[in-house]
């Protein structure tokens, strides 16, 4: 697209600082790049040293030799689960045209890897924003369409794209408070780049105001609709719900308590939480699924003074137990079924909150802290519509966990409120699905 004279300055500063200080820094970072395992999988093949794409074992890629190729970018496994209804829908009606998925963490490559194997014809990592890295990314996936799921945007990237006049949406477009600071900052530098895109088609009319508001011209800019309602209700097949049953082997009475995507300070207040509710509620157990895997033996160590029956899921086996610390990707939806009350992570502490959908979709009473501000709008819309409590302390955490567990008509009413909700927002799957096919259907090769 064509920039003023002030974006184009910036662009080029932009250009020239990333492709000459961030090698310098990955040089620096060298040692931390080497040893630790999450950055020493993904640097070398953002860099540009991968095969464009691997294949995943697809039995839907048979025979796939059509020269068109849709490029689906999903950041993580949020993005990626928020995304699989939507890239199975798309594989099987794009053929003989193949779909691409790139990731940006090892992390979102594992769940990718085991979700959308059958679904999807390669997967690969989403290039550093580059010269190299990109222009080699675009020589060996040559694609016809790009499609962006949220928002991760590179300028760089961008600029690509529109170098190369390929036609890219933007979906389920999410800007946090603090992407639209940040994105804010530097507007003259990203207002062009979110103008690359065809079409945004954001997840809230709150998300919409902030596209707007960084420049992005109001025609480029669909109905609003979020993927995540689609996903949470088709996430978790029957086949993994028995399994979960299987493993948990909860017996008669027993009262759970999952703590969804927890983060470092929150298993604390829960472990308080806990013990003090197991002082009238003796048959409570408690599930905690840290945001992130690697953290579960931090928080194993949290409960080991207190005499409980204390396992990690991945050694659970029908075994007894008081608390399970999750560490394994991929459960935590299908936990949200054989929970009694829900606990959205990452809001008692200032990280803006998890998906509150997932729970709310397992048609469960759901309670979170007071930052839900990266969620603020499914947040309000479960508050005042759904079945869902924000809480500001450890003590109002057990106060309402009490109350649900002791009021079996309450807790019965949030929990079909929340799941009637998102049986009304659901839908913006097929409506996606619809306008890609029709532009991709347009498209032809790129070179």
């Amino acid at each position: 697209m064509n920039r003023r004279p002030v974006e184009q300055l910036f662009f080029w500063l932009y250009q020239f600082g990333m492709n000459t200080f961030f090698p310098i820094g990955l040089l620096i970072l060298l040692p931390m790049l080497v040893f630790e395992r999450k950055w020493r999988s993904s640097t070398l093949p953002r860099l540009g040293f991968q095969d464009f794409p691997k294949r995943l074992r697809s039995v839907g890629s048979a025979g796939r030799r059509g020269d068109k190729v849709l490029w689906t970018h999903a950041l993580s496994v949020g993005e990626i689960l928020s995304a699989v209804p939507l890239i199975r829908t798309l594989h099987s009606q794009i053929k003989p045209a193949r779909l691409y998925l790139s990731v940006s963490t090892r992390s979102g490559y594992e769940v990718a890897s085991t979700r959308l194997a059958g679904f999807c014809d390669g997967l690969f990592y989403f290039p550093f924003d580059l010269l190299f890295s990109v222009r080699r990314a675009f020589a060996k996936v040559a694609p016809s369409m790009f499609v962006l799921v949220e928002t991760d945007i590179w300028p760089g990237f961008t600029a690509e794209l529109g170098r190369r006049d390929i036609p890219c949406f933007v979906i389920n477009g999410r800007l946090s408070a603090s992407s639209l600071k940040r994105y804010n900052q530097a507007k003259a530098l990203f207002s062009p780049a979110l103008n690359t895109f065809d079409r945004i088609f954001p997840q809230s009319p709150l998300d919409a105001a902030s596209f707007r508001q960084l420049g992005v011209a109001p025609e480029k800019l669909a109905a609003p609709g979020n993927l995540k309602f689609d996903a949470a209700l088709a996430s978790t097949t029957a086949e993994e719900l028995e399994q979960v049953r299987a493993k948990l082997a909860l017996g008669t009475g027993a009262k759970v308590l999952v703590a969804g995507s927890t983060h470092e300070g929150e298993e604390a207040v829960l472990r308080s939480v806990f013990l003090q509710l197991r002082k009238t509620i003796p048959a409570l157990k408690l599930i905690v699924v840290p945001r992130h895997p690697h953290r579960a033996e931090e928080v194993h160590r949290l409960f080991l003074s207190d005499g409980l029956n204390l396992v990690y899921y991945s050694m659970l086996a029908q075994r007894a137990f008081d608390v399970v610390i999750v560490d394994e990707f991929g459960v935590l939806n299908a936990l949200y079924s054989f929970a009694d009350v829900a606990y959205v992570g990452g809001s008692l502490v200032k990280k803006g909150g998890q998906n509150p959908i997932e729970p709310a979709a397992a048609g469960k009473p759901l309670l979170f802290g007071p930052d839900m501000s990266d969620f603020q709008d499914v947040a309000n819309l479960l508050m005042t519509d759904g079945g869902a409590i924000q809480v500001h302390s450890a003590e109002e955490l057990a106060e309402q966990c009490r109350r649900l567990l002791s009021d079996s008509a309450f807790w019965s009413r949030l929990g079909e409120k929340n799941r009637a909700l998102v049986a009304q927002h659901r839908g913006i799957t097929d409506r996606l699905a619809e306008e890609i096919l029709e532009a991709f259907e347009k498209t032809g090769r790129t070179t």
